[in-house]
């Protein structure tokens, strides 16, 4: 089966397994899009597709191998089969499939006192067509928030003023209690905070810095269910 690969900016592809194992930098956990899919969804680690992880030795530290193709075996005759219903005709309908919302129907909130990173994120999300505001602590947010409720929100940890903690507890409310949340930190956090902030029921994606511009847009338009450019 063919996959789709994302280079940072675009999807490319189609290529085969063996071709991707050989790729510089592929690994086990870099995200495929089988050819054929339509949803968002479809975006998975390369070692959930079968093909690929026999494509990869995964005792090898990085290095690909390719899959040798299975022998073929004598196939003993089959059973007389049940008669197969009626291909579809040209007049069948097909089911709708799910749509794809477009980015710039979604408003991002990005929280960070770090300029650098801010004006990184705000980049990476407004290259995909997304609406962005941003504040440079957790009372920046606030004020903002009380003037536009957005999509989802990407938060710093440590700032200054009111840090992340206090900030993921303040959105707690009623009207902010259901907005997704992308904890951004470049701090080394022990495994108990990592657990501790992920308890929170709004957070669902926590992303190390330095932020892969790769793996961040991909998780914007999976959570936002939004079609990527």
């Amino acid at each position: 089966m063919p996959y789709y690969l994302y280079d940072g900016a675009k999807a490319i592809g189609p290529f085969e397994a063996g071709q991707l194992a050989l790729r510089p930098g592929f690994k086990k956990d870099t995200l495929v899009f089988p050819a054929g899919a339509t949803t968002q969804d479809a975006w998975k680690p390369a070692e959930s597709f079968p093909d690929i992880a026999r494509a990869l030795d995964p005792n090898s530290s990085g290095i690909f191998l390719i899959a040798a193709p299975p022998r073929e075996e004598a196939k003993a005759p089959a059973p007389p089969a049940a008669p197969l219903p009626s291909a579809p005709t040209e007049t069948s309908v097909a089911a709708p499939e799910p749509a794809l919302a477009a980015p710039g129907e979604k408003l991002l909130l990005i929280v960070d006192d770090d300029e650098t990173v801010r004006s990184f994120l705000e980049m990476a999300s407004s290259l995909q067509g997304f609406r962005v505001l941003t504040a440079v602590d957790g009372l920046d947010a606030a004020a903002k928030l009380e003037a536009k409720i957005p999509d989802l929100i990407i938060t710093d940890l440590m700032m200054p003023g009111q840090g992340g903690y206090e900030f993921l507890r303040s959105l707690q409310g009623s009207a902010t209690a259901r907005i997704p949340v992308f904890v951004v930190t470049g701090s080394a956090l022990d495994d108990s905070t990592i657990k501790m902030i992920r308890a929170e029921a709004n957070v669902v994606e926590f992303i190390a810095k330095p932020v892969k511009m790769a793996k961040f847009v991909a998780a914007l338009h999976k959570t936002l269910k939004t079609a990527p450019k």
